[in-house]
């Protein structure tokens, strides 16, 4: 008789988007590739999970073969949230505030799975939950070109500045260098926190000083690449910002690898020039991103398949 497939639904939630994706039992993501679905954060409690049954029964529709098992259900998220009771404790940041201290688990059992396709979850089918860039570092870990370094410092620029540090593959928080949580967003920097610089409200405040408005990284791109001399001045300020910030980790965590991943990571030939230098001067190899959701959903699928 022939076993049953088995299948992981890993979400990546976001405060505009959710990116998910279904992934075999050997890790692989399938054909159906990342789908993006709204996230509808600003919504009522019931909307919101209504909302996560909706995105996790469509994948389920796309599940490659019709006797397949769902082994597990994966939701990365940004903080602050309690990961380990998979309650989210966002409030006043203009996303989730409706589920502020909810189990989501258990308030999902009333809209998933729908009657029909009870029978897909396996019996220990269960929801894990991860923050989103230690779901990310996981997933370069396991299938990343940093694989093969043995420490590693992760970065996220968006929003915020998200980081993560791995040794040996093994998330550290407060361990052998790495800071608490391995968290270096609200680290004391010049006249804030490092998040008030490495963001996109850090890079839209410096395209105000030098071009007397405000520029999205998107927009400060294409101007580069028609060799604008403000907008490169503008990221040439910004990877300025990046060094001076990153350098006290890189030398008390000791790295031999630095991954980047964000959208602004693509702009990285712009900015990323001082911090290169440096980490050449250590020993430490520079890794770009081209998929931060995606390697996302492949360090859910890890955690997940080893629980």
């Amino acid at each position: 008789m022939r076993n049953n497939r088995k299948f992981y639904l890993m979400l990546d939630v976001g405060g505009t988007n959710i990116k998910a994706g279904i992934l075999s039992e050997n890790g692989v993501l399938e054909k159906t590739g990342i789908r993006f679905f709204e996230a509808k954060a600003k919504g009522s409690q019931e909307e919101i999970f209504k909302n996560f049954a909706e995105v996790l029964h469509t994948l389920m529709e796309n599940l490659p073969e019709k006797d397949a098992r769902i082994e597990g259900i994966g939701m990365a998220f940004p903080g602050p949230f309690d990961y380990e009771k998979g309650v989210s404790l966002m409030r006043g940041l203009g996303k989730y505030d409706s589920i502020y201290g909810l189990s989501i688990s258990e308030e999902m059992k009333r809209y998933f799975p729908s009657p029909e396709k009870k029978e897909l979850l396996a019996e220990k089918c269960r929801f894990i939950f991860l923050h989103d860039v230690e779901a990310f570092a996981i997933g370069e870990c396991h299938f990343g070109e940093v694989k093969n370094c043995k420490r590693v410092m992760y970065l996220c620029i968006g929003t915020g500045a998200g980081s993560a540090f791995t040794s040996h593959g093994k998330i550290l928080k407060g361990e052998e260098g790495a800071p608490p949580m391995g968290w270096i967003f609200n680290t004391p920097f010049r006249e804030g926190i490092i998040d008030d610089y490495l963001s996109v409200r850090g890079l839209a405040a410096i395209s105000r000083k030098v071009m007397g408005e405000e520029k999205s990284g998107r927009e400060l791109a294409e101007l580069c690449q028609r060799e604008n001399a403000r907008a490169l001045t503008v990221y040439e300020e910004f990877g300025d910002l990046l060094r001076e910030a990153a350098l006290p980790f890189l030398d008390s965590f000791g790295p031999d690898g630095f991954v980047l991943g964000g959208q602004m990571s693509k702009s990285f030939s712009y900015f990323g020039g001082a911090l290169s230098e440096e980490c050449e001067k250590r020993g430490i190899k520079i890794f770009l991103t081209a998929d931060t959701s995606r390697r996302a959903l492949e360090g859910l699928y890890v955690y997940a398949r080893d629980l």
